[in-house]
């Protein structure tokens, strides 16, 4: 379970629940109920766990796949979410390796919707988000900047810069984007 996965990703990096509450403003009693399973964290406590821990939210969510190397990863494997804020499904289409160096993620928008309400930064000024458009197209804003992405343009960018998608089209778009290390 998601609680046994953060317990055992904690104590392989010798932290304390006082450490990791230091780490992430939240309070011991909260994470102990996570580690021991009594307790839902939110995306947004995934995301502060995950820092803490130097993984990533799916690293957290898929613990223990691609101990070999390989792992096929069939539509009924791929999780999905959505962004506070936002109105997009993301598919994580990779799962955790060891090394843990990159995340491919599918979004699929609907006319009119987004990723998040605002453009928002993830990761660090050292990691790097590359994406293809699929299909459709989409207002891609970074930073003050928009600009207009068709099926087959990509865009290569530092993820702490504010971003976001917007469907502009009148068809679903998609958009499949590399993030490397993973931030979500």
């Amino acid at each position: 379970m998601l609680g046994e996965t953060i317990k055992e990703l904690r104590k392989a990096k010798q932290l304390t629940l006082q450490n990791v509450a230091d780490m992430t403003g939240l309070s011991v009693a909260f994470l102990s109920q996570v580690e021991n399973d009594q307790a839902n964290p939110t995306l947004s406590t995934l995301r502060k766990l995950s820092a803490a821990l130097g993984t990533s939210v799916f690293a957290l969510l898929a613990h223990g796949e691609g101990g070999d190397g390989f792992v096929k990863v069939d539509e009924t494997r791929r999780k999905s979410f959505t962004l506070p804020r936002g109105d997009a499904v993301f598919e994580q289409l990779s799962v955790s390796m060891p090394s843990n160096r990159l995340q491919v993620l599918r979004c699929v928008l609907e006319p009119g919707n987004a990723t998040c309400d605002e453009p928002m930064p993830h990761g660090t000024w050292n990691g790097e988000e590359w994406a293809i458009v699929l299909e459709g197209e989409v207002i891609f804003e970074v930073g003050q900047e928009q600009h207009r992405l068709v099926a087959g343009d990509c865009v290569h960018f530092h993820p702490v810069l504010p971003h976001r998608y917007q469907n502009v089209g009148t068809t679903r778009a998609v958009v499949v984007a590399v993030v490397s290390p993973p931030s979500y």
